[in-house]
């Protein structure tokens, strides 16, 4: 009966050497060396060989062995700081403080280029209340847009056109708010900066009075309140502002102006 044989017992083999011991390592770094050459046979063997060992010719020697050592690094690449997208060039108005191009427009409303996220009812009150008065206001999109928070409703205005082109709730804005945004809630109202003599006759208003007269040579009608009052154009219906009936800030005029000027594309400053 044929079979496998059998395996040997440790007894049968104590004594003998284990035959992994006898294997000698093999060195795969080891570069075979040319064969030593004699002083006196080098001479003879250049005339043998002319001037055949040009550039491009074998010169009988082998290459120096290629390191194996730890490969090198490449070099890493370090990212500067960019500097603040610039607003398009035909931006009407602009929440960047270098930026001083007075050429605003109403704000636009159209139900058409409008895109709502997590809000299921939009109201055009609510839409205008929340750009004219906002609690928070942000740049983001390369400084395509601008972002008005105000409650639990956040609003988009494109700057191009004054459009609005997007009403989210602000859960979901304030999600996806990129990390570099610039926040620039006061940068509207600071943006123009005070005239070169200062005090009265700045470009801003200085007291509620003065508000007051340039709005009523603007053409604004405002209604009363109980705490605030509105502030409305007969060429701009559906648009208001809202407007304090005993403001306590003291950049209330800035403030007014720079609501009249997002909502209703009116300059108030001189």
């Amino acid at each position: 009966m044929t079979g496998s044989p059998r395996r040997p017992t440790p007894k049968a083999l104590a004594g003998r050497q284990d035959p992994a011991l006898r294997v000698t390592p093999v060195d795969y770094r080891a570069v075979p060396r040319p064969p030593a050459v004699d002083s006196r046979d080098r001479g003879s063997d250049r005339g043998d060989r002319g001037d055949d060992s040009g550039p491009g010719q074998p010169s009988g020697r082998l290459p120096p062995p290629r390191s194996r050592g730890r490969p090198r690094s490449r070099p890493r690449t370090v990212e500067l700081p960019r500097p603040a997208p610039a607003a398009p060039a035909d931006a009407v108005h602009t929440l960047d403080a270098e930026d001083p191009r007075p050429r605003p427009r109403p704000l636009r409303l159209d139900a058409g280029e409008l895109r709502t996220v997590g809000v299921e009812q939009v109201i055009d009150e609510q839409v205008v209340h929340t750009v004219a008065d906002p609690e928070d206001a942000w740049t983001a999109d390369a400084g395509n847009s601008d972002h008005f928070l105000r409650g639990e409703l956040v609003v988009q205005v494109r700057r191009t056109d004054n459009a609005v082109i997007g009403v989210f709730s602000a859960r979901y804005a304030l999600s996806v708010r990129p990390e570099d945004h610039q926040p620039a809630l006061d940068i509207a109202e600071t943006a123009a900066g005070p005239g070169v003599r200062g005090g009265r006759g700045t470009r801003h208003p200085t007291t509620r009075r003065e508000l007051l007269r340039r709005m009523e040579e603007a053409g604004f009608v405002v209604t009363a309140g109980s705490t605030h009052g509105r502030v409305s154009h007969p060429d701009h219906p559906g648009l208001f502002v809202p407007f304090a009936s005993t403001p306590s800030d003291r950049r209330f005029t800035r403030h007014a102006v720079a609501q009249i000027r997002r909502v209703f594309g009116i300059d108030l400053r001189r």
